[in-house]
């Protein structure tokens, strides 16, 4: 049996979340947390670009609110 770090899915233009392992894969590929991931996927559609682009846009938005530089 393969260690979940270990495995990749086998279609990366896609954000599967049918699976617990998957899920877990595009949490630590995008460092968020499995909440966030699913509202992501849910506002764009599973398209890994689009999914991307949300993610980079919302910690954008987040640290600019936080007064950080």
């Amino acid at each position: 049996m393969l260690v979940d770090k270990e495995r990749i899915p086998g279609n990366l233009t896609q954000v599967n979340l049918a699976e617990d392992w998957e899920v877990r894969y595009w949490c630590a590929r995008f460092n968020v947390g499995a909440a966030e991931l699913r509202a992501c996927v849910m506002e764009v559609g599973p398209h890994l670009s689009d999914v991307e682009r949300r993610l980079k846009e919302a910690a954008h938005t987040a640290l600019a609110n936080s007064g950080e530089d």
